[in-house]
């Protein structure tokens, strides 16, 4: 179950839980019903760690949840353990994945594409075992994020899996074949995995970017954010984690089993392109 894929830049374990073996190359058939879950790619954004962690032990190591899924709960142990976005060389490593990489990036990028040894090692798990689905939380702007058009259905999922009222914190947003794709977030791991990565069989992963809300209240999200969004669940998380938690986490734990259920066959990149 449990697998060191790396190493921070500071020498910390990248760990992943897996439960099936990740010996060799996962076969194409199994890899393409298999799902990934990441957490902590910003150091600070620490209810994702939780929550992933959570979610290990209470649908992996458990068995509720019977198909292939791989979870890395702390993507950045360097920044977690500083409590910044940041890695140890100070690198925002969801701009460090190399589609649409920019090296004017609004947040420090890394002197080239896949520069940090964090990033490598997710890179290198997905090429390697190509999930078929991923997806990566981070905190708090409150979306489900689909990233290309092959995610639509992997989006709608975990959509449906709330019930009304668990909507309200959370905006929907799913591609739009008249919108041009925006690189808002240049060489972020949506970027690479929902519009730059296609696999050897010419298919694409479908990749959702779960934004959690930013209370643990339920209530209707506004279209503009607060200003102060982020303090704000930052500060309940240091004085309350268990509340936020309690708003939060069934709702999310949802979302994910739903998505690591969905059975679905991937479009080729010609055909979602189409």
């Amino acid at each position: 179950m449990r697998n060191i894929i790396g190493k921070s830049v500071e020498g910390r374990d990248l760990v992943l839980h897996a439960n099936f073996p990740l010996r060799g190359k996962t076969d194409p058939g199994a890899a393409r019903k298999s799902t990934l879950l990441i957490g902590g790619t910003h150091g600070d954004e620490r209810a994702t760690v939780s929550i992933l962690d959570n979610f290990v032990a209470s649908h992996i190591d458990s068995g509720r949840i019977a198909e292939p899924v791989a979870v890395v709960s702390l993507h950045n142990p360097d920044g977690h353990a500083a409590d910044t976005r940041y890695n140890g060389r100070g690198v925002d490593l969801n701009r460090n994945f190399a589609h649409n990489w920019s090296p004017d990036s609004d947040e420090p990028p890394g002197h080239v594409p896949l520069s940090e040894p964090e990033t490598l090692a997710v890179h290198a798990f997905i090429l390697a075992h190509r999930p078929a689905k991923i997806v990566s939380l981070h905190w708090a702007l409150s979306e489900i994020d689909a990233d290309g058009p092959q995610s639509t259905a992997l989006a709608l999922r975990m959509w449906e899996a709330l019930r009304e009222e668990e909507r309200k914190p959370y905006r929907l947003r799913v591609h739009r074949p008249e919108v041009p794709v925006a690189a808002h977030c240049p060489g972020s791991l949506g970027q690479w995995c929902g519009h730059g990565l296609v696999y050897p069989d010419g298919s694409r992963p479908a990749m959702v970017t779960l934004e959690l809300p930013y209370h643990a209240n339920v209530f209707s999200r506004p279209e503009t954010l607060p200003a102060n969004h982020l303090e704000g669940v930052r500060d309940l998380w240091r004085t309350r984690p268990e509340a936020y938690l309690a708003g939060v986490q069934d709702a999310v734990h949802r979302m994910l089993e739903a998505a690591c259920r969905l059975d679905h066959v991937w479009p080729r990149a010609a055909d979602a392109a189409g």
